[in-house]
């Protein structure tokens, strides 16, 4: 798979330019602040050539650039014209956090120093920052932020609802002039890794999710990926999923594969799940099609290796149910080997059901309907502060666009597995 580059025109005093990379045009008349889109290239050395698009013949600067393999970067035309060059920065995380925003900052202004980026309430999200330089990525909840750039804990610029969504990757680049025109200027742009993917260089597959906690007890952070192979790069769908850990001690690597491998929107969530205040790692993944399922997995590291205590075609064989239609508009979802069902009333569905009820609400033949397989699963906090996992199933009728309800089974280890510990049906999801 190829890399990605943009151009970001971050020079304040730099005209309109048209970049070439290896005599072939990849950008034309890009202005002060304006990024390209991300252009799929190939690794290794390029030349990039930098001309004033309005004067063809007026070469403003040429560089070798090196595209490292797998990588997704930003060239960015820094300083003033007169000191002007090509400044790369990865687009990438160590880790993607889905539930965070993912940040960066870097800092582009040439007449000033060291800057800090913080919020209003003077919390430091990065420090001391020096002109041309790109931090590391950190996470923040995700919300509408107002972001402040500090000199020596003086307010120089305030920049209002920014919007940064979870699960995504931003940078904030600090571009223009502190005394002067064009002034200081905050762009957030998404980069390129919330939505683009390269192939894991040592793998030869693409990462699908990652996270960051201790999974192994021994108080470092470790990274938890899922990879797996697009057999269609355009299609969302993967196969050969795998999960896997990289040991924040060791930088060993252990690895499973799910028994459902393949799938859509593989995903990847950490928490204490087993109650022993180390992370767990819970994989999900969807089947496609039409009926909606899931593929759920939980596992937790013991003696170096990931071992599995949790198995969504496990549960689906335990969490079985009888659903029959009765008299008066009433639907009857009963465990399996239990006597006391749950009542689903669709009396204010009359005419969706017309066919199976006469005028005085007296069944006109036996119906029966059915509960699928798992469709959903979500990490959950009871009240006594017990990380559990909520199941959800879907209740049908005659057929599979008919939903009568849900069943949301609330599931806590025992010590030996995930057993169910409270059972409910709704009619919607909340």
């Amino acid at each position: 798979m190829p890399s990605y580059i943009r151009v970001l025109h971050a020079s304040p005093d730099a005209p309109p330019v048209d970049l070439y990379a290896d005599n072939t045009i990849i950008a034309k008349g890009l202005s002060y602040r304006n990024f390209t889109e991300y252009l799929p290239v190939s690794s290794g050395t390029h030349n990039i050539k930098v001309v004033h698009s309005e004067s063809p013949g007026e070469q403003i600067l040429e560089s070798s650039q090196n595209i490292p393999p797998n990588s997704i970067q930003t060239i960015a035309l820094v300083d003033n014209l007169a000191n002007i060059r090509l400044l790369p920065i990865s687009d990438q995380p160590a880790s993607l956090d889905v539930n965070k925003v993912n940040l960066k900052f870097v800092h582009l202004a040439p007449d000033l120093s060291n800057v800090d980026l913080t919020l209003p309430d003077g919390t430091v999200l990065f420090s001391n920052v020096s002109f041309k330089e790109a931090t590391d990525y950190l996470t923040l909840n995700p919300n509408n932020h107002t972001l402040q750039v500090r000199v020596e804990g003086e307010v120089i610029l305030t920049v209002p609802n920014q919007k940064l969504s979870a699960g995504k990757v931003y940078s904030a680049y600090l571009i223009g002039r502190n005394n002067g025109n064009p002034p200081l200027q905050l762009l957030t742009p998404l980069d390129g890794s919330s939505y683009l993917q390269v192939a894991n260089s040592e793998s030869g597959q693409i990462i699908l999710d990652s996270a960051e906690a201790d999974v192994n007890g021994d108080g470092i952070i470790d990274k938890v990926y899922l990879i797996g192979n697009k057999p269609d790069p355009e299609s969302p769908f993967t196969q050969d999923i795998r999960v896997c850990v990289e040991d924040g001690k060791t930088n060993n690597t252990i690895c499973a594969t799910p028994a459902s491998n393949e799938g859509y929107n593989a995903n990847v969530l950490l928490g204490d799940f087993t109650g022993d205040k180390i992370s767990d790692i819970l994989v999900r993944i969807e089947s496609g099609g039409s009926g909606g399922y899931l593929f759920a997995y939980v596992y937790s590291v013991a003696d170096d290796r990931l071992v599995k205590r949790f198995d969504y075609e496990e549960f689906n064989k335990k969490s079985q149910f009888n659903v029959v239609f009765k008299d008066n508009y009433k639907v009857e979802v009963t465990p399996v080997n239990k006597d006391k069902p749950f009542i689903i009333d669709v009396s204010n569905r009359k005419e969706e059901f017309s066919d199976l009820y006469n005028s005085s609400g007296k069944l006109i033949m036996p119906v029966q309907g059915s509960v699928l397989a798992l469709g959903n699963i979500e990490p959950v906090v009871d009240n006594d502060s017990n990380h559990n996992l909520l199941a959800i199933q879907r209740i049908i009728g005659r057929f599979n666009a008919e939903t009568l309800g849900y069943v949301k089974t609330t599931l806590q280890w025992d010590g030996v597995t995930f057993s169910p510990v409270k059972i409910e049906v709704v009619q919607n999801l909340n």
